[in-house]
């Protein structure tokens, strides 16, 4: 049996986080929440993460600070933002700055399930082709 993919999914909302986080669990995806960037590194320090979905809107340090800090701490794991406020620009950055997928509020759970999947996928051949 496969094992369940570790989703760390963070908001400073926490209606949002709750409603997520069961969402995901919808799919089969174990999930982790983090109410701000900080308990966010502290629980990936202490857990396997495959994959986080963090708001970028969020009192500083923000999703875009959250996102610097993964990937130089754990540059394998992809990083999903998700923003109220979204705009051409701010995908951009995301983008330029390692976000494995962006997408604006509101969003269909489908929608945010295909891009965790896509994530997981392109990891898991980049994982593979390095231990090969």
């Amino acid at each position: 049996m496969e094992k369940l993919k570790n989703i760390l999914v963070v908001d400073n909302h926490q209606n949002i986080l709750e409603l997520l986080s069961n969402l995901l669990q919808m799919y089969k995806y174990q999930t982790f929440c983090a109410l701000d960037t900080q308990s966010a590194l502290k629980l990936m320090d202490e857990e396997k993460v495959d994959c986080v979905v963090t708001d970028v809107e969020m009192p500083k340090p923000n999703g875009f600070d959250l996102l610097d800090e993964i990937k130089n701490r754990y540059p394998q794991v992809p990083v999903i933002m998700i923003s109220s406020y979204a705009n051409p620009k701010m995908e951009k950055q995301a983008r330029e700055n390692g976000a494995s997928g962006f997408t604006a509020k509101p969003f269909s759970i489908e929608k945010l399930q295909q891009m965790i999947e896509q994530a997981l996928d392109k990891t898991e051949k980049t994982e593979k082709v390095h231990t090969c």
